[in-house]
């Protein structure tokens, strides 16, 4: 009996020995080089098509006997391929480079408008380290001068760009987040789309969006934030903006009202006439009076209704202008049109698809627009404002 006893704990040692392995593959985070940023910029000799490449390596050295060391530090190197430049990396810096926790990789408009965006973020694409979630950003000027930026509360500058591009769920000047699995879906698919710019002369502000043609696999323009709000009321909460604010200017009394929004409901009604195709673009919307700087009573049914007009025409305004933009000077879909084309039109389609931004450069496009004002806030006027002299 005893020796069967014996024989069962040493079976469930050896056991054991399987299912609790302990810390065998452990990795001192001192001795890790965790890239959290990456910026791509234009080598020396632009002909050679190389590569620079800035690494932000996160600080795992929290201080000294002198004192508190900075949080982060950048390597720059250049070569042919990104493979290239993290083996030259790996021997200038006792951490070789680890990309599981990498938040950001941030392109320079020269490097995306001379390179083909498919060989460039191949190595991205894949290696096992690099996680599709991994957010990707264009910037004017020389990527890594973003990874340079002095941030307010001494952050690192990729979690700072990280975290400020999250907001856009708050405004309206500003596209959703690409992240690399999506850019990677789109270029794959041949699909134009707009990636958050990154504006290098002011603290690094995200405004604005860089226009990357999906047939051409490149940077081929810009938008402004008022264009990139005209696009994100024609996709809609659903696949745009998720709010923001609009200011308009009342045309009586030259003072201002700003409409939140809460909600935006657009409809893309595709038709087929000939050879001819047009798009009726209805957009509704819902919101709040955020501030209201007229004189006029915001109870009053009159006062609404005209709110509701010109917030409604400032709306159709914003989206025409956004449209012919991407339509007439870049001839470029990044607002859902082909989408809509597809799903209700999908013989005519078939005809286009290998060819769509251009024949959606030659479509006509019309623009609806409806405001409802359903809030007011904690606020309301029962006694006229009294002017200031």
């Amino acid at each position: 009996m005893k020796t069967c006893a014996k024989r069962n704990v040493l079976l469930l040692s050896m056991l054991s020995l399987f299912v609790l392995p302990g810390c065998w593959d452990k990795r001192e985070i001192e001795q890790i080089g965790m890239v959290a940023g990456i910026g791509l910029d234009q080598g020396e000799d632009s002909a050679d098509h190389r590569i620079k490449m800035t690494q932000q390596f996160v600080n795992t050295t929290i201080g000294t006997k002198e004192g508190i060391v900075k949080g982060y530090f950048n390597l720059t190197d250049e070569g042919s391929n990104i493979f290239e430049i993290i083996r030259r990396t790996s021997s200038r810096t006792d951490r070789s480079p680890y990309y599981t926790h990498l938040k950001v990789i941030i392109l320079s408009d020269k490097i995306t408008s001379a390179s083909q965006l498919m060989d460039l973020m191949n190595f991205f694409q894949r290696d096992h380290e690099m996680r599709r979630t991994v957010r990707v950003y264009f910037s004017k000027g020389l990527a890594r001068t973003a990874l340079e930026k002095k941030t307010e509360n001494k952050e690192i500058p990729a979690f700072n760009i990280f975290y400020k591009s999250r907001n856009h769920y708050k405004t309206l000047e500003i596209p959703r987040q690409v992240t690399l699995g999506e850019m990677s879906v789109n270029l794959s698919s041949g699909q134009s789309f707009l990636v958050q710019e990154i504006d290098l002369t002011n603290e690094s502000e995200m405004h604005g969006a860089a226009i990357v043609s999906g047939k051409k696999t490149r940077l081929v323009g810009w938008l402004d934030k008022e264009e990139v709000s005209g696009i994100n009321w024609v996709l809609g909460t659903g696949n745009g903006g998720r709010g923001g604010v609009l200011t308009v200017v009342d045309k009586k009394t030259k003072k201002e009202l700003v409409y939140e929004v809460n909600e935006i409901n657009t409809k893309i009604k595709p038709k087929v006439e000939g050879e001819q195709i047009s798009f009726l673009v209805s957009i509704e919307s819902e919101g709040r009076l955020g501030e209201d700087w007229t004189v006029n009573d915001a109870f009053k049914e009159d006062f609404i209704k005209k709110a509701d007009a010109l917030i409604a025409d400032e709306v159709k305004r914003i989206a025409e202008q956004a449209i012919a933009k991407i339509k007439d000077t870049y001839k470029v879909d990044v607002a859902g049109f082909g989408e809509q084309f597809r799903i209700k039109n999908y013989k005519e389609w078939k005809k286009v698809k290998d060819d769509w931004d251009e024949a959606f450069s030659r479509s006509n496009v019309e623009v609806e627009a409806k405001v409802h004002i359903r809030e007011f806030g904690s606020k309301g006027r029962k006694v006229p404002k009294v002017p200031k002299n």
